[in-house]
């Protein structure tokens, strides 16, 4: 996993996950941290850097990479728990 690339619009982080199947996956927010679940009891968490907008987040899954994207907002980001959808990029 590479850290936060954090721009001024966005946040983008990657996790290396053990499989390509994004059916074997659960991403979900809460507060502000990321959990990433995966088959053989994979877990990986991420913390949502300050001003990433959790309720925008977004997640990428291509080969074996999970790509998880928060645009960033000026306005104040109440926390939320959510579950995030995964598209599978071939």
């Amino acid at each position: 996993m590479n850290g936060p690339l954090e721009t001024m619009d966005m946040m983008v982080v990657t996790v290396r996950v053990p499989t390509r199947d994004a059916s074997d996956l659960a991403v979900s927010v809460e507060g502000a941290v990321i959990h990433v679940l995966g088959p053989d009891g994979f877990q990986h968490d991420v913390p949502l850097p300050d001003g990433a907008d959790a309720d925008r987040l977004h997640a990428d899954l291509f080969h074996d990479v999970l790509e998880l994207r928060a645009p960033r907002t000026d306005s104040p980001v109440a926390p939320v728990t959510r579950t995030v959808g995964i598209s599978a990029l071939t």
